[in-house]
């Protein structure tokens, strides 16, 4: 059994093998160490670690995954294949197939996936969906920092230990914790009941996992971002490695004689993590980014499965027609009109996070615009005077795009609304219109609405698209 000490190891080395350069994402240096040259100490085993996090439904690189996993398989004897969360929405032939995420899950397995962190994203469908989801896996899912409480959740394990030849490895799951009141950035509507903790506080109770588990490495399976990932490891020890998710970055690099990576988003890359154990207990550590997209060797029959999953004609109708590019902030603008224009409203105001993608030239499809907006929200309207809507849009503390029939002034942290350069008498009514993920986010700040929709936000768009003809959608330079 081979004795891993990370924070004493006599000797460490890094070598960054991929278009990456020799800092992180975020120009953080990734200060390499040389091996010592007169170091004779022999190599006891090596581990192959692939992953990939934040896929958000992307399912067509599968068949390219596998190929690559198999053919490590004849090469190394260790050989794990991780993702750091984030498996659900962003692509609606697995948001909304009638067993919602059934497919990716399906193509996970099958491809040969060890271990899943929870992700934020993952609690999307709700808790119920998730836990047919976890079901139906043939691979673990872990998170450390989740309790069911009064939820319907199951209880998940805090982590995993698998082996593969002669390694063994202990995964222990975090999720980000980031949303007001300390819970994960979901629908507050999906996670009811259940309870979080901050993953990295809680992580100290980790500290003798390997010597009671008998395992060769710790790595932490997380879904919270560099930031959280670097305070993590600079924070412990004991952990060997960290696998990272929830950022959507692409990096892998030294930190205090340790070693971090994420490996980028939707299905674009994979990330392979080479860990080379030596008799003496040091470690080396190597990464490498595999670009999907440029992959060519698929597997057929994930490919003709992936086919059969994507055989829905129904999304690709055209409902529309976009005049050009837009990119986010653009998008959002068309977003919160066509909202508005559907509630008759005064003022709507969609949150910039829950508008997921850019709207490209030409035909629009119900699949442009699920992706879009995949997160099945509903949608609200409140009557409220100007004074009442004034002091609450202060109060939202997140990024929005909106559309006013009125104009919008902001000097410093005051909002005003005017027309004509004349602000409006603060007793007038105005409608107010916005999606439930807002007002359950901010639920102190709102009551019961005046009306509730009967659909998503998303459907609300393809019917306007579909059904009122708006012509070439161009909001070319629009930034509200």
């Amino acid at each position: 059994m081979l004795k891993t000490t990370p924070m004493s190891l006599p000797i460490f080395a890094f070598w960054l093998v991929s278009v990456l350069s020799s800092c992180s994402a975020d120009g953080v240096p990734s200060n390499p160490l040389t091996p010592d040259a007169n170091d004779q100490s022999a190599l006891a085993h090596e581990v192959v670690i692939f992953s990939v996090n934040d896929v958000h439904g992307r399912i067509d690189n599968f068949a390219k995954i596998k190929p690559i996993l198999e053919a490590a398989k004849k090469e190394y004897q260790s050989v794990y294949f991780v993702s750091a969360g984030d498996l659900f929405s962003g692509n609606p032939i697995v948001d909304f197939h009638p067993e919602k995420g059934y497919p990716l899950i399906d193509l996970l397995s099958k491809t040969g996936l060890d271990v899943n962190v929870l992700g934020n994203h993952e609690f999307d469908y709700g808790q119920e969906a998730l836990t047919a989801r976890v079901q139906q896996a043939s691979f673990d899912f872990i998170c450390s920092n989740v309790e069911p409480g009064t939820g319907s959740l199951e209880d998940f394990p805090d982590y995993t230990v698998i082996q593969k030849g002669a390694v063994k490895i202990a995964f222990v799951g975090v999720v980000e914790t980031g949303s007001r009141g300390g819970y994960p950035l979901t629908h507050p509507k999906k996670i009811e009941g259940l309870d979080f903790q901050d993953g990295n506080e809680a992580f100290k109770r980790f500290e003798n996992l390997k010597a009671e588990t008998g395992a060769d490495l710790l790595v932490a399976l997380t879904h919270q971002g560099e930031e959280e990932d670097r305070e993590l490891l600079n924070s412990y020890d004991f952990i060997d490695l960290v696998i990272g998710g929830h950022t959507n970055q692409l990096y892998g690099y030294s930190l205090n004689n340790k070693f971090m990576v994420m490996s980028g988003k939707h299905l674009e890359t994979l990330g392979k993590t080479t860990l080379k154990l030596f008799e003496d207990g040091s470690v080396e550590y190597d990464f490498e980014s595999i670009d999907l997209v440029a992959e060519s060797a698929v597997d057929q029959t994930l490919t003709a499965l992936i086919e059969d999953y994507n055989n829905r004609p129904e999304f690709f109708e055209t409902i529309g027609q976009s005049a050009r590019d837009h990119d986010r902030r653009e998008t959002a603008c068309f977003y919160t009109d066509a909202l508005r224009f559907i509630a008759d409203a005064d003022f709507t105001i969609q949150n910039r996070g829950g508008v997921r993608a850019d709207l490209s030239a030409g035909a629009i499809t119900p699949f442009d615009i699920y992706t879009i907006d995949p997160f099945g929200n509903g949608f609200e309207a409140y009557q409220l005077s100007v004074g009442q809507l004034e002091d609450l849009l202060e109060q939202i503390n997140t990024s929005y795009s909106y559309s006013s029939a009125y104009t919008l002034v902001r000097e410093g942290d005051q909002i005003e609304l005017t027309a004509n350069g004349v602000e409006l008498p603060d007793d007038q009514l105005l409608t107010f219109a916005l999606n439930d993920y807002i007002t359950n986010e901010f639920g102190d700040l709102f009551d019961t609405p005046d009306v509730s929709y009967e659909q998503t936000t998303a459907e609300y768009i393809i019917e306007y698209l579909k059904t009122m003809n708006p012509g070439p959608i161009d909001y070319q330079g629009c930034e509200r």
